[in-house]
């Protein structure tokens, strides 16, 4: 099944476009269009790499990039953009995986029946549990983290899922609210949009959830081309994070 692949693009991660895109082509048998969402400023690095460059300030009618001025406002953008890619894409699931991340090895994204495979991690962070339950109404049976940087969405159970969002409308209204720290969470993140569809599938669609494992690794320097061979001995895909960079 080819699917749609939406790349969230910033530019403190300008080092790593071209590997995640190469890994992306070269790995991912299922990934079609990939569109790159970004800024204008950004746009001609979508363009160097021959992909689809979409203008971030354009896909969410009412917000945009500078619509805060919080320095947690941007996480939440991006959480905000990948759910509302449901909007854009043109088929019925979608990909998304971040810029910072590149795979190392083919990894297959549907089993043969056509539903989607999803990785595992060991991640927990109590607020984004909490802020499940206030979003939708629904305690979750949190087995295992959804948080491994890629994942398959199903856009009609984005659609779906953002509808049952509570209590504002527009559903991204209620991610919004959280932008500013609440106590007695201070500073930290509070939404995880892989944990919230995750397993918002794990307990209204149990049916889309295949676990299977990958193994990957998040690196706190950028790669070259020798680091991701030898990277590739042991990984799937490995992540690296601008914040783990010093970045």
């Amino acid at each position: 099944m080819i699917v749609d692949t939406i790349v969230p693009y910033h530019k403190k991660d300008r080092a790593l476009l071209n590997y995640c895109i190469r890994g992306i082509r070269q790995n991912l048998d299922d990934a079609g269009r990939i569109l790159v969402v970004c800024s204008q400023a950004c746009k001609e690095d979508v363009e160097r790499a021959g992909e689809i460059f979409v203008d971030e300030d354009l896909v969410v009618a009412g917000l945009n990039s500078q619509s805060y001025s919080h320095w947690r406002w941007l996480w939440y953008w991006q959480q905000i953009l990948k759910l509302s890619a449901a909007d854009i894409v043109a088929t019925p699931y979608y990909l998304v995986v971040d810029s910072d991340v590149v795979f190392l090895r083919p990894v297959k994204l549907f089993n043969p029946e056509g539903k989607p495979f999803y990785a595992t991690a060991t991640e927990y962070h109590q607020p984004y549990f909490d802020v499940f339950w206030q979003l939708l109404g629904i305690k979750p049976n949190r087995e295992y983290s959804f948080t491994v940087h890629h994942m398959i969405y199903n856009m009609h159970i984005v659609k779906e899922m953002r509808d049952r969002f509570r209590p504002e409308k527009p559903w991204w209204k209620n991610i919004v609210r959280y932008v500013e720290p609440q106590p007695p969470w201070n500073h930290m993140s509070q939404v995880n949009e892989q944990e919230t569809y995750g397993h918002y599938i794990k307990e209204m669609h149990p049916e889309e959830v295949n676990i299977r494992p990958l193994r990957f690794e998040n690196v706190n320097v950028l790669p070259n081309e020798e680091m991701l061979k030898k990277l590739a001995e042991h990984y799937h895909f490995c992540s690296f994070h601008a914040w783990a960079r010093g970045g």
